[in-house]
């Protein structure tokens, strides 16, 4: 059932671009933290946290574009509090010490 849901879906290239940059994303989360293993740097967790985030970010606009499973004022309010959340942890990736 579900995969039939997805089969109707039309996939423009748009939506491409924006699953690559998911995948990038979390691509990038996962490089993160082999640094932060590798390195022990607590500021490279706040980069992977913001990351995730924007991965996650990106697939709730995605999936809310055709599914609409909350009204279009939740949304924006979850999406910018997202967004907020991403500038945050990247503020204290930089300006973290060690």
């Amino acid at each position: 059932m579900l995969s039939q849901m997805l089969l109707q879906i039309p996939f423009s290239i748009s939506d491409g671009i924006e699953v690559t940059i998911i995948g990038f994303s979390l691509v990038l989360f996962a490089l993160s933290l082999n640094a932060y293993r590798n390195s022990g740097m607590k500021r490279i967790l706040f980069a992977a946290g913001a990351f995730v985030l924007f991965a996650i970010q990106l697939f709730l606009d995605y999936t809310e574009e055709y599914f609409n499973f909350l009204d279009e004022d939740s949304t924006d309010i979850i999406l910018s509090l997202v967004t907020l959340g991403i500038l945050i942890l990247f503020f204290m990736a930089i300006v973290k010490r060690k």
